[in-house]
C-alpha cells in the first residue's frame, strides 16, 4: 500500500496522576509526627510537586504511612524580598530507598520573619 501513512496512537503512561506535577529542586525541612510531637527531623530536596502530593529525597528512609511535616523555602519572594515558606503536612504513600512520595494533607504559604539588624548612626 504505497502512499499510506501510518500513524501511531500511543497509550497513556500506566500511571495516571490526578493533578500535574512540577519538577522543583528545593531544599526541605521535615520531621516524623508522632502521638507526643516529632519523633525525628531530617532534610532533602524535592524532586516535583503538585497541589495533591510531591516527591522527594531523604537523608534517612521514611516509612509508608509515616506523617510529616515539612518546611520549605518558597524560590519566589513577595513584595521586594519577603521570603515565603511552604509548610506542608502529608503522609509517606510510597518509598524507594532514599525517595519518598507524600501525599499532601493540608498546605499553606508563609511569610518568613526576617532578620532585623540595626545599624548604628
Amino acid at each position: 500500500m504505497a502512499g499510506k501513512i501510518q500513524r501511531r496512537v500511543l497509550s497513556p503512561s500506566s500511571e495516571s496522576r490526578a493533578k500535574i506535577r512540577f519538577p522543583l529542586n528545593l531544599e526541605v525541612r521535615y520531621s516524623v509526627a508522632g502521638p507526643g510531637g516529632p519523633t525525628e527531623s531530617g532534610s532533602g530536596r524535592t524532586i516535583d510537586m503538585s497541589s495533591s502530593g510531591l516527591a522527594l529525597t531523604t537523608d534517612k528512609p521514611l516509612s509508608i504511612g509515616q506523617t510529616l511535616d515539612l518546611s520549605i523555602d518558597w524560590p519566589v519572594q513577595l513584595d521586594g524580598g519577603v521570603q515565603l515558606q511552604l509548610v506542608v503536612s502529608g503522609v509517606v504513600v510510597r518509598t524507594t530507598g532514599a525517595i519518598a512520595g507524600l501525599r499532601i494533607e493540608c498546605h499553606e504559604l508563609r511569610t518568613r520573619r526576617a532578620d532585623v539588624r540595626v545599624t548604628p548612626r
